[in-house]
């Protein structure tokens, strides 16, 4: 028999903070070793993952590049990571909730809190080869914006096959106690 879940709501989605450096690197690694098997990843000898994405976030002088902890019924769920994308858009750079936390709902209110908090023009690559998540993107992308998204392959790298990618606008207004905006359906 399986342990229950743990609680899963409310979820909360909130700036990553100054003192919250540690908890986003260890986050990392787990997101890490969730890919390690798709990407053919290896550790370094220390037991450590590159995470070159996660040093850019650090690194960046882009304000435009933000780090963002996922909470779940006020415990550490996971992290979204936000960036750039062409066009003036906003991109999803990484996202993760922990194991157990998956397929409760969690991920799905990150995401729709994220979108809520930057409308306009989205982008989000994904990989095909990672179970579910196209079906997530997809979900949330139909949630969001109907049936006004679009769904593309991107280049193929060397090492590995395309990313895929899911784009969409939606469309808010921002409300005064903070940087909410109600996701465009129609």
């Amino acid at each position: 028999m399986k342990p229950p879940r743990p609680p899963s709501h409310p979820v909360t989605l909130r700036p990553l903070e100054r003192g919250d450096q540690a908890v986003l690197d260890n986050l990392g690694q787990l997101f890490r070793y969730d890919l390690s098997d798709s990407f053919g990843l290896l550790p370094n000898a220390d037991g450590s993952f590159n995470f070159r994405e996660l040093d850019r976030f650090r690194l960046a002088d882009d304000s435009r590049r933000r780090a963002w902890l996922i909470t779940a019924a006020g415990h550490t769920a996971g992290f979204l990571l936000t960036g750039p994308a062409d066009g003036d858009g906003t991109s999803v750079n990484a996202f993760f909730v922990v194991r157990s936390l998956r397929r409760t709902g969690v991920g799905r209110e990150a995401a729709l809190q994220m979108i809520a908090r930057a409308p306009g023009r989205w982008e989000i690559g994904f990989q095909r080869y990672n179970p579910g998540v196209e079906a997530f993107w997809s979900r949330i992308a139909t949630e969001v914006a109907g049936d006004r998204w679009r769904i593309h392959d991107g280049p193929a790298p060397d090492s590995r096959p395309p990313d895929t990618f899911i784009t969409f606008t939606t469309q808010g207004t921002t409300r005064s106690d903070g940087p909410e905006a109600t996701p465009s359906t129609s």
